[in-house]
């Protein structure tokens, strides 16, 4: 429990700070919304020294266990993932340990383009946004040293996890002293009680943090990943050889789609481009490799119309890989900024009709909504397809 503050004034009157009871407006929100504005309010470096320095990413990481209240991360590269939570039963102090946990070891199966495409979805920052957070904090930081240090923390699930909240209570120690002895990853866990209080007539606030328990570091002996290398680029599906005089039509498509793929920006850095073709539809190779998944962008002329869609391949794979796409069906429509079609022939798809102006190469909307759909499917569909292949 944590004693009453008084603030002493110069003229020696007493202020007493009021202790705010987490209930209508102060919620877990509320603190974590304070605790990542503020990183500094979470003493990271009394935990472990190599912790001083951080700064915030995002808030609600979208992982496969569910979303992480908090990350942050140092200037070298070394993650730190807390979970803010206003205690309320033994059984609450029990899941949120085992919640972290999860987290932590979805991550470590990350390589360092699924965290910029999850931060940068988060954000709205396009290009590397990990490195353009922190760089915003410590100006000196090198992108290849930070990008090499987050790869291998994530490889080693070398984090720190936190988990920060109001009334912890002292018996939730056993639970940290027993992962002690535990094989997971190497990893620091905290429990930091944060006391909030209130000035009166005031609407400032006074957050008072303490380390109730943590871990000692153990370098654990448990296989884990190696270093993810980064995927290849997808085999290039060159055309075969043509007259050197190419028809209107050809040189059209051509032009759109080398202009197209020029601008396009991707959330995910590590989702390879095709080349530009002379026909009406390109191709986005997904995992896994040997075009048994793909996503197709393409204009069709009998139905005036543009579109992309998401295709697995007729095969015992394409087929499984599917129905496992199919039970998530649900978590995905979610995810997606609009709304898809879900057909029998293993294919999701977005379409837009353009009509009378078909095919809409200098029409904006029509780039739009090309670079939009492709950018949300391969965010939606090229991590599941990754997952499952590694399942």
């Amino acid at each position: 429990m944590f004693a009453t503050p008084f603030l002493f004034g110069a003229d020696g009157e007493v202020t007493t700070l009021e202790p705010v009871r987490f209930a209508a407006g102060f919620t877990e929100d509320w603190l974590q919304s304070r605790l990542y504005e503020c990183p500094a309010a979470l003493p990271f470096g009394e935990i472990d020294s190599g912790y001083r320095r951080v700064c915030a990413l995002c808030r609600e990481l979208n992982t496969g266990a569910g979303p992480v209240d908090l990350v942050y991360v140092t200037p070298e590269g070394r993650l730190v993932i807390v979970e803010t939570k206003l205690w309320r039963n033994p059984e609450a102090r029990r899941k949120v340990i085992g919640q972290i946990l999860d987290y932590a070891k979805e991550l470590i199966r990350w390589s360092y383009a699924d965290l910029q495409r999850e931060v940068t979805k988060r954000t709205g920052i396009k290009g590397n946004s990990p490195y353009a957070l922190v760089q915003q904090t410590f100006p000196d930081t090198e992108e290849a040293a930070f990008v090499d240090g987050v790869s291998a923390s994530l490889a080693r699930g070398d984090f720190m996890l936190v988990i920060a909240g109001d009334g912890i209570h002292h018996g939730a120690k056993g639970i940290v002293d027993f992962l002690q002895y535990t094989a997971h990853m190497r990893f620091i866990l905290a429990m930091v009680e944060v006391g909030v209080y209130k000035y009166p007539q005031s609407e400032d606030y006074f957050i008072q943090p303490r380390v109730l328990a943590k871990t000692q570091l153990i370098e654990r002996a448990v296989a884990v990943p190696e270093l993810l290398a980064p995927s290849s680029a997808m085999p290039i599906q060159r055309e075969p050889e043509r007259e050197p005089e190419k028809a209107r039509w050809q040189q059209d498509y051509q032009q759109f789609w080398q202009s197209f793929l020029e601008q396009l920006t991707l959330d995910d850095p590590e989702q390879p481009l095709p080349e530009a073709a002379t026909v009406g539809n390109i191709a986005l190779s997904l995992p896994p490799s040997g075009w048994t998944a793909w996503i197709t962008l393409y204009f069709e002329k009998a139905s005036r119309s543009c579109g992309c869609f998401v295709r697995l391949r007729n095969s015992e794979q394409g087929n499984a890989l599917y129905e496992a796409l199919q039970r998530m069906r649900e978590e995905i429509d979610s995810e997606l900024p609009f709304a898809v079609s879900w057909s029998d022939d293993r294919k999701v798809k977005r379409s837009m009709v353009i009509g009378e102006q078909w095919p809409g190469f200098d029409q904006p909307e029509v780039v739009e909504f090309m670079a939009d759909t492709a950018n949300a499917l391969v965010n939606a569909f090229r991590p599941r397809l990754r997952q499952l292949i590694d399942d």
